[in-house]
């Protein structure tokens, strides 16, 4: 039985790649803000970035930041050993656990991979929400191994919304996607206290929610040729 599941599991990997592989490969992208990462790897060879974003955008972020490398915390659960493999089949590191679940070993092991020289990070509202609303973890990670963190964010002009907690996004065929990059690094300290700390995570929060707004709206004004040009309400969400 045991080796049947595994097998199921390998298989689910390698039929997820393919597909999703097929799928982004139809639609048209647009990044924006790169040059802040670029500019950081060539100054700092050999040493990786934190990259924080929502759960709703994880099948897209997996194949963007594919065969790379990258460190990604996997919940410890069935559902995760799928991601697990998904994830692995795009030339990504998973490190099986989540914040009510194994979480302070997979960060230590993480810790580890990133002080080695690995990029990567979390969907810091994962595995199970609140949406939109972080976790620490990411900020424990930045604090602990002196990265600076970058949030991200992507949307589509034309989507499937999966009925989760998440409301996953699942672009359509021939669809146009934007992807955004902070405009600034978040250094956490490595002497921050727990309050400060949290005052971070609030901080990414607010960035996160800026950046979506922006993202999410950004098709709905066709004369703005860049959604970091979009006006933030005070309260985004």
């Amino acid at each position: 039985m045991k080796i049947f599941k595994n097998i199921s599991f390998y298989a689910f990997g390698w039929a997820a790649k393919s597909l999703t592989s097929l799928l982004f490969l139809t639609c048209h992208v647009r990044v924006f803000g790169r040059e802040i990462e670029e500019q950081y790897l060539i100054k700092n060879p050999g040493k990786g970035l934190l990259y924080a974003s929502w759960h709703r955008g994880i099948f897209y972020f997996i194949y963007f930041y594919r065969n790379l490398k990258f460190v990604v915390m996997a919940s410890a659960s069935k559902d995760g050993e799928l991601a697990a493999q998904g994830a692995k089949r795009f030339g990504w590191i998973p490190v099986r656990g989540s914040s009510s679940r194994r979480g302070s070993e997979a960060l230590l092991e993480m810790q580890g991979l990133f002080k080695m020289g690995h990029s990567g990070g979390l969907v810091v509202d994962a595995p199970t929400g609140p949406a939109y609303i972080s976790k620490i973890g990411i900020i424990v990670l930045a604090k602990r191994t002196g990265l600076p963190l970058i949030p991200v964010i992507w949307s589509v002009d034309r989507c499937w919304h999966l009925k989760s907690w998440d409301r996953s996004i699942i672009p359509k065929p021939f669809s146009k996607i934007i992807f955004i990059y902070g405009n600034e690094f978040i250094h956490v300290p490595s002497n921050a206290s727990r309050e400060e700390c949290e005052n971070y995570r609030k901080k990414l929060d607010d960035v996160l929610h800026g950046m979506m707004y922006q993202a999410d709206h950004f098709f709905n004004f066709p004369e703005i040729n860049d959604p970091r040009m979009i006006k933030v309400p005070k309260n985004p969400l």
